[in-house]
């Protein structure tokens, strides 16, 4: 019987694979293997790269070769292979480590209008191909009667090729089939590939102070998989030690850019982040915020509209006030100072509180941080604030509570990453620090890490790549998976999370995890990072 058999794809990459184009030193996750065929639906097609695995911005396609063998070695005269695609059902949300409430995120399609999971649906990719019909004649293999479904190639040689262009969405997939288009020929057996899935592969340049201990980088990339994000560390580039990137943390954030911006090799080169090992942000800071006051406040509240936030009234003049921690039948939650307001007759001092922010409904955008932080939520001890609408309850502290009232300290960052300003706008821009001698992590008088240095570091690192994606932090919800055990990694651990009315969750701080949660994995996929114009990628 004549048969057709798909016997390469240029442009698919198999996970596990050596990839023989990378940099000695390099780690890549994946690599091209001829005759790769994703029959076991693993196999990777990057977005913004050409067949060759280089950066081309809004190219990502496939190049598919046939060959067609037939027992007496003839084809029928004008044999061609017809070739089709077709988008298959995403399959993420029914891999039984997602929490059943997320899996509607990842495929809202399998789902019904309440929520209910009905069946696999196809067709379900949300990007769009760089050309339309997105397939493309090779030299030597004529094509015809082509559209966005299907197209014919002429066979040469037992043999035909076709290029296929693909969507620029992560977790888009598709599945190629081939076979015989002949007059008079009763029987042909046919060949499809199996699921080829969208990625976006990331180069990290990996940069160390020679002080530093290494970062776990083995346990990043299980990670961004959610993300449908390979990121393939650089040979780690040992540089100078620099104790402090700034003298305190008034500066950090006039230092900081300069030294990563001096360090980063790649900066500016597309496909490119950064991950720097470094030691401190800036000397501890020798003072905790001095106690001021301990004792029963009444939560009040004052201003219109969104201007409006709570505060409490402490005897005496306190201007240096900096931190208000309200403890109340064993819970504690803590707030900044906003603004002290000293008063006379008697002498007292209203401390009008910072809220809590979170960013819960935010969608993939350009990399601005106006963009990232366009929807915001406030929660006070007493309510919460959404633009101008106030409403009870927000933490629910009782309106009298014991509180402690400390002066301004300094903060101690574990990491940052740094900005930078395009005009008027300012942008994540893939470049990530972390401090390895952060107290909470390394043993001074010891001089070594401290017990948990590995999975504390690695919250951190997944943190702050994921701001070079253009994400926010502090989304209130919990990570994608199930069981239900621990919180996105881009929360703060001191901030209780949110239920699906957006009112927080009763004990849910210090859950923080270094996972994502499923929104921030799902519009993490929906990214285009070549828009981000603070990543200059030309």
């Amino acid at each position: 019987m004549v048969a057709v058999r798909i016997v390469d794809i240029k442009g698919l990459y198999l996970p596990g694979f050596p990839d023989s184009s990378a940099p000695p030193g390099t780690t890549r996750a994946a690599g091209y293997s001829p005759g790769y065929t994703s029959l076991d639906n693993q196999g990777r097609v990057y977005i913004n790269r050409d067949l060759d695995g280089r950066w081309a911005r809004n190219t990502q396609l496939i190049e598919i070769t046939a060959e067609v063998t037939s027992p007496d070695g003839e084809l029928p005269e004008g044999a061609r292979i017809r070739w089709s695609a077709r988008d298959p059902d995403d399959p993420f949300n029914e891999r039984p480590e997602v929490h059943p409430d997320w899996a509607p995120t990842f495929d809202e399609n399998d789902y019904d209008a309440a929520g209910a999971y009905v069946a696999p649906a196809e067709d379900d990719n949300e990007g769009t191909p760089d050309r339309s019909p997105s397939w493309e004649e090779v030299d030597g293999y004529p094509l015809s009667d082509a559209t966005e479904a299907s197209a014919s190639s002429a066979i040469v040689g037992m043999r035909s090729t076709i290029r296929r262009h693909m969507t620029d969405i992560a977790g888009d997939n598709l599945i190629v089939r081939a076979e015989l288009e002949a007059e008079g020929l009763a029987e042909a057996a046919a060949d499809e590939t199996g699921i080829m899935t969208m990625w976006r592969r990331i180069d990290v340049e990996y940069i160390r102070m020679e002080s530093a201990p290494p970062l776990p980088l083995d346990q990043v990339p299980s990670h961004f998989a959610p993300v449908f994000a390979q990121l393939d560390f650089s040979e780690e580039r040992v540089i100078q030690d620099r104790q402090h990137l700034a003298p305190d943390a008034s500066t950090l954030g006039e230092h900081a850019p300069r030294f990563v911006s001096e360090a980063f090799s790649h900066a500016g080169d597309p496909g490119w982040f950064c991950l720097i090992a470094a030691l401190e942000p800036h000397p501890v800071p020798q003072i905790q915020g001095a106690p001021l006051f301990t004792g029963v406040v009444t939560i009040r509240d004052g201003g219109e509209g969104e201007r409006r936030r709570e505060y409490v009234e402490i005897p005496g003049h306190h201007p240096e006030a900096g931190h208000v921690t309200f403890r109340w039948n064993g819970e504690q939650i803590g707030f900044s100072v906003a603004i002290a307001t000293v008063l006379s007759d008697p002498p007292r001092t209203q401390l009008w509180l910072d809220p809590h922010d979170i960013q819960s409904q935010f969608t993939a955008g350009d990399g601005s941080l106006a963009h990232a932080y366009r929807d915001r939520l406030f929660f006070f001890p007493r309510a919460r604030r959404r633009g101008a609408a106030w409403e009870p309850p927000g933490y629910g502290i009782p309106a009298r509570v014991e509180a402690v009232v400390r002066g301004a300290g300094a903060a101690y960052a574990a990491g940052m990453s740094p900005t930078i300003d395009v005009g008027t706008a300012r942008y994540f821009a893939g470049r990530t620090v972390l401090f390895t001698h952060h107290r909470a992590w390394w043993d001074a008088a010891r001089e070594q890490p401290r017990p948990g240095y590995a999975q504390g570091t690695l919250h951190t690192i997944v943190h702050e790549l994921t701001h070079a994606f253009g994400m926010p932090h502090k989304c209130g919800y919990f990570d994608y998976r199930t069981p239900r055990r621990r919180t996105c990694c881009m929360n703060y651990r001191s901030h209780w999370m949110i239920d699906a009315d957006q009112q927080l969750i009763p004990g849910t701080a210090g859950l923080v995890g270094a996972d994502l949660c499923g929104r921030h994995a799902k519009e993490t996929r929906r990214v285009r990072l070549e828009s981000n114009k603070g990543l200059r990628w030309r």
